[in-house]
C-alpha cells in the first residue's frame, strides 16, 4: 500500500462507530508460525541490510498474538479512546510531513522527532509499506483495525523520542522494556527482552528501569499525539508521566542507549 493510499484513507474527521466491537468482522487468531520465525531470525542474524527491515516485521508477525486487538478493546472502554477511534487522525501523515515538523517551535516534540528521523533515515511510510507487506492479515482487516495497526506501527519511533531512547541496539532494547509495560506486542517483547539482557545488549538494571518508566507513564495509545507534536518535549513528558531519561538512568551500562543531548539542534541547523 502506498503512502498516497494511506493518506487519502486517513482523512481527519468523525467516523461513525459501531454500536459495539462485536459488530465488527470477527478477528482470526494469530498463532505462532514457527518455520517463518526461524527463517527470518536467520536473516536478522545474517545482517543483510537490504532484508533486515522486512525480516524484523516478519519476526514480529510470525510470533503472532492478539496485542492489537487488546489495544482496540482498551481504547473502546475509555472516553478518550473512543473519541480517538471516532476521529482517526493520521499519525503516519503527521510524522511524514517534514515541512510542518520543521516549522514547529525549537524544543518541541515534533522538532525532536524530525531531528531523530533525519539522523537515522527514518521514513514512517516506508515502515508501513514493509509492515503491510510482511503482515499475514493486514489487508483482511476492517478499516478501524487497519487504522490502529498503522498507528501502533509508526508510534514506535515517536516513543523513541518521547522516552529518550536512541535507535541503537541498547536504545531499542530499552524501548522494548518501556513498550512492554504499555502492553505493546506483549507476546514477542518478553522473548526479545530476555534475549537482549542475557546477551548484554542492555543491562538488567536498565531493563528494569525501562519497564518501570513504562508502567508509570499514562497509556500512550489513547493520547492525541498529533496535537502534542507542537508542544515542548519536556512538557509532553511531564503531562504524560514520562520520567526524564537522564533522571531515570543516572548511570547505565551503555551510554549510547539514550538520545544525545544535541539531537534537537540538528533541525535548527538545517532551517
Amino acid at each position: 500500500m502506498s503512502a498516497t493510499t494511506i493518506t487519502s484513507r486517513e482523512q481527519r474527521g468523525h467516523h461513525e462507530l459501531p454500536a459495539s466491537l462485536d459488530a465488527l468482522p470477527r478477528v482470526v487468531p494469530r498463532p505462532i508460525q514457527w518455520q517463518r520465525l526461524r527463517e527470518n531470525l536467520a536473516i536478522l542474524r545474517g545482517g543483510d541490510t537490504a532484508k533486515v527491515l522486512d525480516a524484523a516485521f516478519s519476526v514480529g508477525d510470525s510470533i503472532g498474538g492478539m496485542s492489537d486487538e487488546r489495544h482496540l478493546r482498551r481504547l473502546w472502554r475509555s472516553e478518550r479512546g473512543r473519541a480517538l477511534l471516532a476521529e482517526r487522525p493520521s499519525l503516519p501523515k503527521a510524522l511524514c510531513d517534514r515541512e510542518a515538523l520543521a516549522s514547529m517551535p525549537a524544543g518541541s516534540l515534533g522538532r525532536h522527532f524530525l531531528a531523530f528521523a533525519e539522523r537515522h533515515g527514518i521514513d514512517s511510510m516506508a515502515l508501513l509499506d514493509s509492515q503491510h507487506a510482511m503482515s499475514r492479515d493486514y489487508f483482511q482487516l476492517d478499516p478501524l483495525r487497519q487504522w490502529l495497526s498503522d498507528r501502533l506501527t509508526v508510534m514506535h519511533d515517536l516513543w523513541h523520542v518521547m522516552a529518550g531512547y536512541d535507535a541503537t541496539t541498547p536504545g531499542e532494547s530499552a524501548l522494548m522494556c518501556f513498550s512492554l509495560a504499555q502492553r505493546v506486542n506483549d507476546r514477542a517483547l518478553p522473548i526479545f527482552i530476555v534475549t537482549a539482557t542475557a546477551t548484554g545488549q542492555i543491562g538488567a538494571l536498565d531493563a528494569a528501569r525501562g519497564i518501570r518508566r513504562g508502567m508509570r507513564t499514562k497509556y500512550l495509545p489513547e493520547q492525541p499525539l498529533e496535537a502534542l507534536l507542537s508542544e515542548p518535549l519536556e512538557q509532553v513528558r511531564e503531562k504524560l508521566g514520562i520520567t526524564p531519561p537522564r533522571a531515570a538512568h543516572k548511570s547505565m551500562k551503555h551510554p549510547e542507549m539514550l538520545i544525545p543531548d544535541t539531537s534537537a539542534s540538528l533541525s535548527d541547523a538545517k532551517r
